[in-house]
This record gives C-alpha cells, structure tokens and sequence, in this order.
C-alpha cells in the first residue's frame, strides 16, 4: 500500500524543528514525510544555521524554496529552489512582494501568504502533489 505524503512546513524555529523532529522519528513509517523551508530574505542568518543544522541532525532532506513574485497584478507567485548556501540572505524576495503590494501591515497582511505559502504550494504542484483546501 502506497504511504500518504505529509508536507512539514519547517519554519526554522525550535518549536517547528522539534515538531519536525518528532514528526519524522514517529511517523516516517506511516506517511511519505516531505519537509520545506520558505527563506523571505530577512531570515537572520542564525536561523539559517539552525535549519541547516536541523536538516542534517534529523536527515530532513529538507527543500529549501524561496518566493518569486510574477509583479503583474493578477499573476501568482511561483517558487525557486535554493539551499543554505545559495538562499537569500539580502531581502530579495521580499523586496520583490513590496515592490508589488506594498509594505505587509495588518489591512494588507501579504507576507506569509506570499513568501512561505504560495511558493510552498508552487513547489507541491510543480511536483505533482495535490493541494487539498480547507
């Protein structure tokens, strides 16, 4: 029987890698366990360390992507993969959702949808996994 695929969203805290961890240790012989990072460009660089750290320790296999906001209204973000070495560490693809919607403030609250979302969801589909809405 073909194990169900469960998608951790490894937002590169402590609480999120022992959620990763534990899901990993407990779980992996129940589901096909896919683990992403989504780097903004503004993550501190200690934080890159940790998830870099996390990925070895745990044998995440951890996929890192990062947001490419199309700046066409209208048009969606799409995904490119990275890895410690070669993630953003300038801001860029945050700089990139500003130039288009403005600075994230709470009537116009774009940042998690576009910068960890949507290029989550870009990668899933580019790879042939199904999004299921709630």
């Amino acid at each position: 029987m073909e194990k169900k695929k469960l998608v951790i969203s490894f937002s590169g805290g402590e609480t999120s890698g022992f959620m990763s961890y534990w899901i990993l240790k407990h779980k992996k012989d129940e589901f096909d366990i896919v683990c992403i990072f989504a780097n903004t460009g503004q993550e501190n660089e200690e934080t890159l360390e940790f998830v870099e750290k996390c990925d070895k320790a745990f044998n995440m296999n951890l996929i890192w992507v990062e947001a490419i906001t199309n700046p066409v209204h209208g048009k969606g973000v799409r995904h490119k993969i990275v890895n410690f070495k070669t993630a953003s560490r300038n801001g860029k693809p945050f700089e990139q959702g500003i130039a288009k919607m403005g600075i994230p403030n709470q009537p116009n609250p774009w940042c998690t949808r576009d910068l960890k979302l949507a290029p989550i969801k870009s990668y899933l589909q580019s790879v042939g996994m199904i999004i299921l809405q709630q």
